[in-house]
C-alpha cells in the first residue's frame, strides 16, 4: 500500500534524465523528500523489466489509498462530522478551525501523503509512457496503458483535493509551475488529467476508470460553478456506479484509519463524532446526530470503548466498522446529487425532488448491504421530502443529503466551502466559532510551514495570504 517512487526508469534518454532532475530536485532538503522504502530504481526495473510494472501500478494506487483516509480524519474534524477526542496541540488546532502553518501534523498526515500519491501518479504515467513501443516491455503493453490511465485518474483526484481543501497550493519540483495556484486554477489543472484518464480508459475498455474520470469532472464543474458541464457530466454515471479507495486487514499499516482512530484498533481512540455535550470542545455538535444515531450510524456512548482523552464520550461511527473498510472515491450517488443541485439552480424543483426521494427510499438497505450498517427500526426509515421552491433552503437541503450520502469522505470539507464561498446563496456549514477556547473561522488547510521555508517560489506570507478563499483566522 506504501510503495513509494522517486526515482525514473531505465531509458538513457535525456528527457529521462530531465525528468528525474525535475521531479527531484525541488524537493532536495524539502517537504516531499520520501523514504527509502519501497523506492523502484533504474536499476530495479533493469533487473525486473516488465514484472515491475504491477509493482509501479500498485505503488501509485496504494499511495493514493493511503493518503485517502488522513485526508478524511482531518477534514471531518474542520468541519462538524468528528470531534477531537485525543490532546495532541495540533490536532486541536484543526478541530478549534485556527491552524498554523507550522502545524507538523497535518503537514505529515494530509500534506505530505497528498503529495507523494500525486508525485507518485505523475511519475509513473512519464514512466510508463516512456516504455510504450519498447520491445523489452512488450508483453506489458495493455498493462502501461492501463497505469497511465490510472495515473491520470489518481493525478487528476489529488489536484482536486488541493483545490478544494487548500487556501491554494504549489507542485512541489514542478519546473513548470513558478508560483502557487488559487484553488479554481488548481481545479482547471485537474480537469485536464481527468479528461486524459477518460479518454484513455475510453481508449482501452476501463469503463469503472473512465466513469470514475467524468465524475471527477462533474465534480470539478460543480465547484467551477459550470454548471451545465457538472449536470452533463453526472448524468453519464449510473446510479449504481461505485469507484472504491480501499483497504485490508492484511496488516494495521494497510487498514483504513478512520475505523483505526475510531475504534479503537491499534491506536486509542482520538476523534470522535460530537454530541454537544463537551465545552471543551466548544460544545460542538454534529448538525444530523440525531438522524445518524437513528438509522444506526452512530453508536452513542457504546460499553467499553474509552477516548484517550477521557473527558470526550466515544460517539462511534459505525460507517466504517472494520479495518478493510472501503471509503467512495466516486458513485453514482454522488453523480445524482449533483444533478439535484443543477436542477435546483435552473428552478427544476420537481426534478430535484424525485432524485432525492429516490436515493432516501432505499438509503438504509444500501447503507446495510455496503457498509455493514445495522438496519435502522422501521419507524426510522428516511421519509420523502418536499423541496421549498427557495433557492438557499433547496441548496442546504441537496448539502443535507450529501451530508448521509458522502458522510466521512471527505465531501463535508469540500461542499461546505463550497457554498460558503457561493455568492449566490447564504449557507455556512461549518461549525460556529468556538470563541471560548480561542477558536477560529478557518474554512480551509493552510500551506504548511517547512514549504514555505524550502521552496523560493514561497515567502513566509503565502501560507493563507489575503484574498485567498480559505482561512480567515
Amino acid at each position: 500500500m506504501n510503495t513509494t517512487i522517486n526515482a525514473i526508469v531505465r531509458r538513457g534518454a535525456a528527457s529521462l534524465l530531465a525528468l528525474a532532475v525535475l521531479v527531484m530536485a525541488g524537493c532536495d532538503g524539502g517537504i516531499l523528500d520520501v523514504d527509502d522504502r519501497g523506492i523502484v530504481t533504474p536499476e530495479d526495473i533493469d533487473a525486473a523489466g516488465p514484472a515491475a510494472v504491477p509493482t509501479l501500478i500498485n505503488g501509485l494506487v496504494g499511495n493514493y489509498h493511503e493518503a485517502t483516509d488522513d485526508i478524511i480524519r482531518y477534514s471531518a474534524m474542520l468541519t462538524d462530522e468528528m470531534v477531537l477526542a485525543g490532546t495532541f496541540p495540533t490536532r486541536a488546532q484543526v478541530d478549534a478551525r485556527r491552524i498554523s502553518p507550522n502545524n507538523a501534523t497535518l503537514t505529515v498526515e494530509v500534506y505530505v501523503p497528498l503529495h507523494q500519491a500525486r508525485m507518485q501518479a505523475d511519475t509513473t504515467a512519464f514512466i510508463f509512457d516512456n516504455l510504450l513501443g519498447d520491445p523489452d516491455f512488450e508483453s506489458v503493453q495493455a498493462d502501461l496503458r492501463e497505469g497511465i490511465a490510472l495515473a491520470r485518474l489518481y493525478g487528476g483526484f489529488s489536484r482536486l483535493w488541493l483545490g478544494e481543501l487548500y487556501c491554494w497550493s504549489i507542485l512541489t519540483g514542478m519546473a513548470n509551475e513558478s508560483a502557487p495556484l488559487m484553488p479554481n486554477d488548481r481545479i482547471q489543472d485537474a480537469l485536464t488529467f481527468l479528461g486524459e484518464a477518460e479518454q484513455l480508459a475510453t481508449q482501452e475498455g476501463l469503463n469503472d476508470v473512465r466513469l470514475a474520470a467524468v465524475l471527477g469532472q462533474a465534480r470539478a464543474h460543480l465547484w467551477l460553478g459550470n454548471y451545465t458541464q457538472a449536470r452533463d457530466l453526472a448524468r453519464q454515471v449510473p446510479r449504481d456506479f461505485m469507484y472504491f479507495a480501499e483497504y485490508s486487514n492484511n496488516d494495521p499499516a494497510q487498514f483504513n484509519e478512520m475505523y483505526t482512530f475510531t475504534h479503537g484498533d491499534t491506536e486509542t481512540i482520538r476523534w470522535s463524532v460530537g454530541d454537544g455535550s463537551q465545552a471543551s470542545r466548544g460544545n460542538e455538535v454534529f448538525e444530523h446526530f440525531e438522524t445518524f444515531v437513528r438509522l444506526n450510524l452512530i453508536d452513542v456512548r457504546p460499553p467499553g470503548f474509552t477516548s484517550f482523552d477521557q473527558s470526550i464520550p466515544v460517539n462511534l461511527q459505525q460507517l466504517y466498522n472494520r479495518p478493510e473498510a472501503d471509503v467512495f472515491m466516486a458513485s453514482g450517488y454522488e453523480a445524482r446529487l449533483i444533478e439535484a443541485e443543477v436542477a435546483i439552480r435552473d428552478g427544476q424543483t420537481g426534478a430535484a425532488e424525485e432524485i432525492i426521494n429516490d436515493l432516501r427510499s432505499d438509503f438504509s438497505t444500501r447503507a446495510t448491504i455496503q457498509f455493514g450498517v445495522n438496519p435502522p427500526e422501521p419507524e426510522n426509515l428516511l421519509q420523502p421530502i418536499t423541496l421549498t421552491g427557495e433557492l438557499e433552503a433547496d441548496i442546504k437541503r441537496v448539502a443535507d443529503e450529501r451530508a448521509r450520502e458522502l458522510w466521512l469522505t471527505g465531501d463535508r470539507h469540500v461542499t461546505s466551502r463550497r457554498l460558503r464561498l457561493d455568492p449566490t446563496v447564504n449557507i455556512d456549514l461549518f461549525p460556529p466559532v468556538k470563541e471560548g477556547i480561542g477558536g477560529g473561522d478557518d474554512i480551509a488547510f493552510p500551506i504548511v510551514q517547512r514549504e514555505l521555508d524550502n521552496n523560493p517560489n514561497l515567502s513566509s506570507g503565502d501560507a493563507c495570504p489575503a484574498g485567498s478563499p480559505g482561512s480567515w483566522s
